[in-house]
Parts: C-alpha cells; structure tokens; sequence
C-alpha cells in the first residue's frame, strides 16, 4: 500500500462534484434554534452540501451576529437566508415552492435516515436544541427521519445531526 499524502482540494472536491453529483435541491429550516454557534456551523453546513438557503423562524438568531459570524468564518456570506417569524407561514411558504418539509425528530412515524426515500427538492427541518421540533411544527412536515443512537445519550448536537442528514439527502432515493 502506498502511503496517503494531501492533495489539492480544489482538485479533489472538483472530482467528487463530478463522481457523486447531488440529487436534490436542499434547504434548511431552523425552528427556535436557541444557540448562535449552531447556527453558524449550519451555515458551513449548508455551503460545503451546496443547500440553496437556510430559512430562519421563532427565536433563532439571524447575522449579523458575533458568535454566528465567528463560526460560521464567511458561509454567512455565501448561503443566502431568510427570517420567516412564524412556522406556519414558512411550512407554508416552502411547500409553495415545491418543497418537502423532513424534520429531523424522534418522532411517531419517523424513518431511520438511512431508508427515508428523500424526494428531489427537500427542506430538513432542524428543532430547538432543548426541546426538539415542536409538535405544531411536526404537524407541518411531510414526513420526519431519526439517526439511530447507539450510547446512552438520545440526541446528538444539531447542527451534526443536519449534517449527517443533508448528505444522506443529497444522494437521492435509495
């Protein structure tokens, strides 16, 4: 076996846009996200997935911000954005753009991650780091997917648990 070196990411990057394509048109809903650092890590998030924008409602925290702008290092920039105040409008809003709402919750009815059958134009609804997704809000989505824990903890922080289902998202149906 030969020993790894780096190479030139652009390079790289350039080879898996064109090897592994995505399949759909992603977007973020953060509900009442409480947290200014998760809501810059969404916006790495979203720009290293290529998510169209990330829609903002409740009480999360939009930029300009100190904190989110300090973790977010200038995706804020990049990934275009919008406050939508109330949940009902901004389901409302999205599903008039053709979107299909996926809450990330452990909820009744929800599909593992890994077997949601994602359509082309998602929008991953992300909840309130305490609290979750609110049931009126789940009342909203068309479908909602759980990550599987394996420790003794039943949640991961948001913004990983985002970024494991926007990838998986990304790569289509099963």
């Amino acid at each position: 076996m030969r020993p790894l070196k780096k190479v030139e990411t652009k390079r790289l990057f350039e080879a898996a846009a064109r090897d592994y394509p995505p399949k759909v048109e992603l977007a973020f809903l953060l509900q009442s996200l409480e947290d200014p650092l998760n809501v810059g890590s969404m916006f790495r998030i979203a720009d290293a997935c290529g998510a169209v924008e990330i829609i903002f409602t409740g009480l999360t925290p939009t930029p300009p911000h100190e904190e989110i702008d300090r973790t977010a290092r200038g995706h804020e920039r990049r990934i275009a954005w919008r406050r939508i105040a109330r949940i009902d409008e901004a389901a409302a809003e999205l599903k008039a753009e053709g979107y299909h709402l996926v809450a990330l919750e452990t909820a009744q009815g929800a599909v593992c991650y890994l077997e949601y059958d994602y359509p082309q134009k998602v929008c991953l609804v992300l909840g309130n780091e305490s609290k979750g997704v609110y049931p009126q809000t789940l009342s909203l989505c068309d479908g909602a997917v759980y990550i599987p824990m394996y420790g003794k903890g039943p949640s991961m922080n948001v913004h990983v648990a985002g970024s494991l289902v926007a990838y998986r998202a990304l790569m289509g149906r099963r």
